[in-house]
């Protein structure tokens, strides 16, 4: 049985612990048949030394970017320090050389892609960064879309009355009401009128055209609002008309 406390020697022939109680054998043997690589110090058989450099330390050409390495040094070199070793995009999970992926970066890294979460559209190497503010931006937005549109649906329009036909409109839409009453053509605001009772005399304006009372067709009065003298069956379809641009001037 093997003691594992037993002193132990350093070989210097083939660089491993030897027990005290065999070394005066182990040393004699191992310089006869063992000697020390020069190039890298490793222990390799005396015969085949030359061998041995030949195939590990001999200089050979990097097939990818052309640089003398030693041959037990390429496999390392092609994966660790070769200038034209696949590298993947870390935006397009393209493999391409890394001698080409600095430019590919910047022009693959500026393309956008629209965030599901917000409707915006960011650059790919910018969505780490938005992922981190997303979130926080989206709930704003939405709580600021949330308060424009109670506002608007809460928001009580105030209204008022069109002295033209006595309606009720909101306030801001008063004046196109009385604009849209004012551009009537006369036969429009005859067909309107025929609809509506005279207050006073009960006289209706196709009454008045038809030649009927023509006792008022050759009577001339004014304007109560512009004074001006017209005969009476223009004068009431005039003075309509002077109340609506009166109407117009108060509300503008």
């Amino acid at each position: 049985m093997e003691n594992n406390n037993e002193e132990t020697i350093l070989c210097s022939s083939c660089k491993k612990n030897i027990a005290s109680s065999n070394f005066a054998l182990h040393e004699p043997h191992c310089r006869r048949f063992l000697c020390l690589c020069p190039d890298c110090d490793e222990p390799v058989p005396r015969e085949q030394l030359n061998e041995h450099r030949r195939e590990q330390h001999s200089q050979v050409n990097c097939p990818k970017c052309s640089v003398k390495v030693e041959r037990c040094h390429l496999m390392d070199h092609e994966s660790d320090e070769c200038k034209e070793r696949l590298v993947s995009c870390e935006f397009c999970q393209l493999d391409l050389p890394l001698s080409v992926m600095a430019e590919h970066t910047v022009t693959c890294g500026s393309r956008t892609e629209r965030c599901l979460d917000c409707g915006r559209y960011v650059t790919l190497k910018d969505q780490l960064h938005h992922a981190q503010t997303c979130s926080s931006s989206a709930v704003a937005d939405s709580a600021s879309h949330v308060q424009e549109a109670s506002a608007h649906y809460t928001k009580k329009p105030t209204l008022a009355l069109s002295s033209e036909c006595e309606g009720y409109f909101p306030s801001e839409d008063l004046g196109e009401h009385l604009l849209e009453r004012a551009s009537s053509t006369p036969a429009e605001a005859q067909e309107e009128v025929e609809e509506e009772q005279d207050s006073d005399s009960g006289l209706k304006l196709s009454d008045v055209l038809a030649g009927r009372r023509r006792g008022e067709l050759d009577h001339i009065s004014t304007c109560s609002i512009c004074h001006l003298a017209l005969p009476m069956d223009t004068l009431r379809w005039h003075e309509k008309k002077c109340r609506i641009f009166e109407n117009l001037k108060c509300v503008q």
